[in-house]
C-alpha cells in the first residue's frame, strides 16, 4: 500500500465542520453509548444525525434519553425512513447533512477521544475523497491479515480486513470499512447508491462507492489512527450473522454484481475465470473447494451451494440491468 504524505497537517477552514450520521435500528443502549462517546471527544462535530426506521420504539426512547440527559453544543437531530435495509438511512443522512464532511458510524461503535481531531488533517489534501479508520472489537483477537488488505488485485480479488491494519500513517487503498468512514459530501452526493445492493445487510456497498470515487479522480485513504471500538450488540432476526449460508449468498451476490459493474470490459472475463475456477473461502470456486476438502474434509456443502447461487444471481442481475461499461 502506497504511503501518503501528511504534509504540515494543517486543515483548511472550509472542511473543519463535520456532520456525523448514525443509522440505527432497535439498539437503544448501543446508540446512547455511541453518541456519548462522540460528545466526549477532544473535538466535536457541529451536528449528529440519528436516522432510524419509522416505528422503532427503542430508537425513540434513546432519542428521549439523549434529549433529557446530555447537555451539548452539538445539534442532535432525528430523521426517519420507511424503507427497510441499510442504505436508505445512509441516503437520508446524506440528504440532511449540512457540512462539507460527513462521517457515517455504526450505532454499535464508540469513538476514541481523538477520533475527529485525527481524521480532519487527512482532508487537507483536496484529492482525498473518503477516509476509513481502524475498527477494534474488544476482547477479540486481531484477525490474521493476508495479501494486501483494502486493495483489489488485477484479477478482481478484494483483500479484506483493512480495518484491522495497524500503523501511524494513512495509506492509499481501494476500499474501506463502512462502519467508520468519512466522506466529502459533494463527492458522495454525486455517486450512485445502487438499489440492487440494498439486500440483506448491503454487503460490499461501500466498496462500490469507493470504486466510483476513484473513477471520479479521488483517492481513498485508510488511516489506522482514526479509531473506533466495535461492540457486540443485538441484531434483528433477519440479519442474524449465525445464518452463514444466507450471508455467504448475499456477499457473493453483491460482490459479483459490483465487480462486473465496475471493472473495465477486459478485466471482467479474468475476474469471472478466477471467481468461478478458483475463488476464496466463503466465496468458493472449484479450486478453493478442492483445497478445503483436502485440508478440512467435507462439511461445507450448504455454504458452497450458497456461494455458487450468489455468484449466479449477481451475474444475472448485472446482465439484466445491462449497465453501461464502467471503469475503475
Amino acid at each position: 500500500m502506497a504511503q501518503v504524505s501528511e504534509g504540515d497537517g494543517a486543515v483548511k477552514p472550509e472542511v473543519r465542520q463535520l456532520s456525523v450520521v448514525i443509522p440505527t435500528y432497535h439498539r437503544e443502549s448501543a446508540l446512547i453509548n455511541c453518541v456519548q462517546s462522540i460528545l466526549q471527544g477532544s473535538e466535536l462535530p457541529s451536528e449528529i444525525l440519528i436516522v432510524g426506521r419509522e416505528g422503532d420504539k427503542e430508537t425513540e426512547s434513546a432519542l428521549d434519553s439523549l434529549g433529557n440527559g446530555f447537555q451539548s453544543k452539538v445539534s442532535i437531530r432525528p430523521a426517519w425512513v420507511r424503507i427497510s435495509g441499510h442504505i436508505p438511512p445512509i441516503e437520508m443522512g446524506l440528504q440532511l447533512a449540512t457540512n462539507d464532511l460527513i462521517a457515517f458510524l455504526d450505532d454499535d461503535v464508540t469513538v476514541s477521544e481523538d477520533w475527529m481531531r485525527t481524521l480532519l488533517p487527512d482532508f487537507a489534501d483536496p484529492s482525498v475523497g473518503v477516509v476509513g479508520g481502524r475498527v477494534v472489537v474488544p476482547g477479540v483477537p486481531i484477525p490474521k491479515l493476508k495479501g494486501r488488505p483494502g486493495l483489489v488485485s488485477w484479477y478482481g480479488k478484494h483483500w479484506g480486513n483493512i480495518a484491522s491494519v495497524q500503523g501511524e500513517q494513512a495509506v492509499l487503498v481501494d476500499g474501506v470499512m463502512e462502519c467508520n468512514w468519512i466522506w466529502r459530501s459533494g463527492l458522495l452526493r454525486s455517486l450512485e447508491f445502487d438499489p440492487l445492493l440494498n439486500f440483506d445487510d448491503a454487503s460490499m456497498y461501500g466498496l462500490d462507492l469507493c470504486l466510483q470515487a476513484q473513477r471520479n479522480g479521488f483517492r481513498v485513504l485508510y488511516d489506522p489512527r482514526v479509531l473506533v471500538h466495535h461492540h457486540i450488540a443485538p441484531r434483528t432476526r433477519e440479519l442474524d450473522r449465525a445464518d452463514r449460508p444466507r450471508r455467504i449468498f448475499a456477499y457473493c451476490r453483491n460482490f459479483t454484481y459490483i465487480m462486473l459493474n465496475r471493472l473495465p470490459w477486459w478485466r471482467r472475463p479474468i475476474f469471472l475465470a478466477w471467481w468461478v475456477m478458483i475463488g476464496e473461502r466463503t466465496g468458493w470456486g472449484i479450486g478453493a473447494l478442492v483445497a478445503d476438502i483436502l485440508l478440512r474434509g467435507t462439511g461445507n456443502d450448504r455454504h458452497v451451494v450458497s456461494s455458487m447461487h450468489g455468484k449466479i444471481e449477481g451475474a444475472r442481475l448485472w446482465l439484466k440491468r445491462s449497465v453501461r461499461p464502467s471503469r475503475l
